[in-house]
C-alpha cells in the first residue's frame, strides 16, 4: 500500500476514535490532540523505513542509513532512560557521578546492542519483515513506555498530555499500517520470521483499485471532518 493510502486510512481511524471518545473537534486543539496527530503520522511511516523505495527513505534518508542510525539512537535513549531510573533509586547528587554512570551504561548497552543487531536482528530487516510484524509494534511500545514511566514526574502536565496523545497515535499509525498492508496481495507475516502470511488480496500496491480506494478514503475523511466540525 502506498503512503497516501496509509495516511488516509489511519486519519480516518483517528477521527473515528476521537468521535467515539466524544472529543471532536475540541480535543483536536489540545496538546493531547496535537500529539495524537503527530504520533499517527510518524507511526504510519515507521514500518517502511526498511523499504529502499518507500517515501520515508526517498525523502529523508536511505533505508540502509536509517538502519545504521538505529543502533546509536537506541543506545542513547535506552541509556538515558536507565540512568534516570538508577538516579531516582540511588539518590546520586553529583553531576560528575551521573555523567560517569551514564557513559558506562551507554558503552555497555552499545556493545550489547551491536552484538544483538549484527548477529540476530540485521538479517531480519528485510522489507515487510520484522518491522511489519507484531514484534516491531511491541518494541516501539516498550521504548515509549520506558521514556513515559521514567519522566512522568519531571515534565509539565501539558507535555505529559501531548506524550499520551503521541503514544496513542503511534499505535494507531503503526497498527493501521500493518492492517493496510494486509489488504494487499503481498500481505504481511505478523509473526515474522514464522512464515504465516495474512493477505486479504483486495488490491495490489499502487494499482488502480488502490488509488480508487484512496480517493474514497480521502472523501470520507473530509466529510467526516466537516460533519464533526459543524456538528452535523
Amino acid at each position: 500500500m502506498i503512503y497516501k493510502t496509509h495516511l488516509a486510512l489511519n486519519y480516518l481511524v483517528l477521527q473515528s476514535i476521537l468521535k467515539l471518545s466524544d472529543g471532536m473537534p475540541e480535543k483536536i486543539l489540545t496538546p493531547w490532540g496535537i500529539g495524537t496527530i503527530i504520533g499517527t503520522t510518524i507511526g504510519t511511516f515507521v514500518p517502511d523505513i526498511d523499504a529502499p523505495h518507500s517515501e520515508v527513505s526517498k525523502r529523508l534518508l536511505p533505508a540502509k542509513t536509517l538502519l545504521n542510525l538505529l543502533l546509536p539512537i537506541l543506545s542513547i535513549f535506552s541509556s538515558l532512560a536507565l540512568s534516570l531510573f538508577i538516579y531516582s533509586k540511588t539518590g546520586l547528587n553529583y553531576m560528575y557521578d551521573k555523567i560517569i554512570l551514564f557513559f558506562i551504561i551507554l558503552m555497555t548497552l552499545f556493545l550489547i546492542l551491536s552484538l544483538l543487531f549484527k548477529v540476530l536482528l540485521k538479517p531480519l530487516f528485510v522489507h515487510r519483515g520484522f518491522l511489519h510484524s507484531i514484534w516491531g509494534l511491541l518494541i516501539i511500545n516498550f521504548f515509549l513506555s520506558i521514556m513515559y514511566i521514567n519522566n512522568l514526574k519531571t515534565i509539565p502536565l501539558s507535555i505529559i498530555n501531548m506524550y499520551n496523545g503521541f503514544y496513542i497515535g503511534m499505535n494507531i499509525g503503526y497498527l493501521g499500517h500493518l492492517i493496510g498492508d494486509m489488504m494487499t496481495f503481498h500481505g504481511i507475516n505478523p509473526l515474522f520470521p514464522i512464515k504465516w502470511k495474512i493477505s486479504l488480496k483486495i488490491f495490489r500496491t499502487n494499482s488502480l483499485e488502490e488509488k480508487i480506494f484512496m480517493i474514497i478514503l480521502i472523501i470520507v475523511n473530509i466529510i467526516f471532518f466537516l460533519a464533526n466540525i459543524f456538528k452535523i
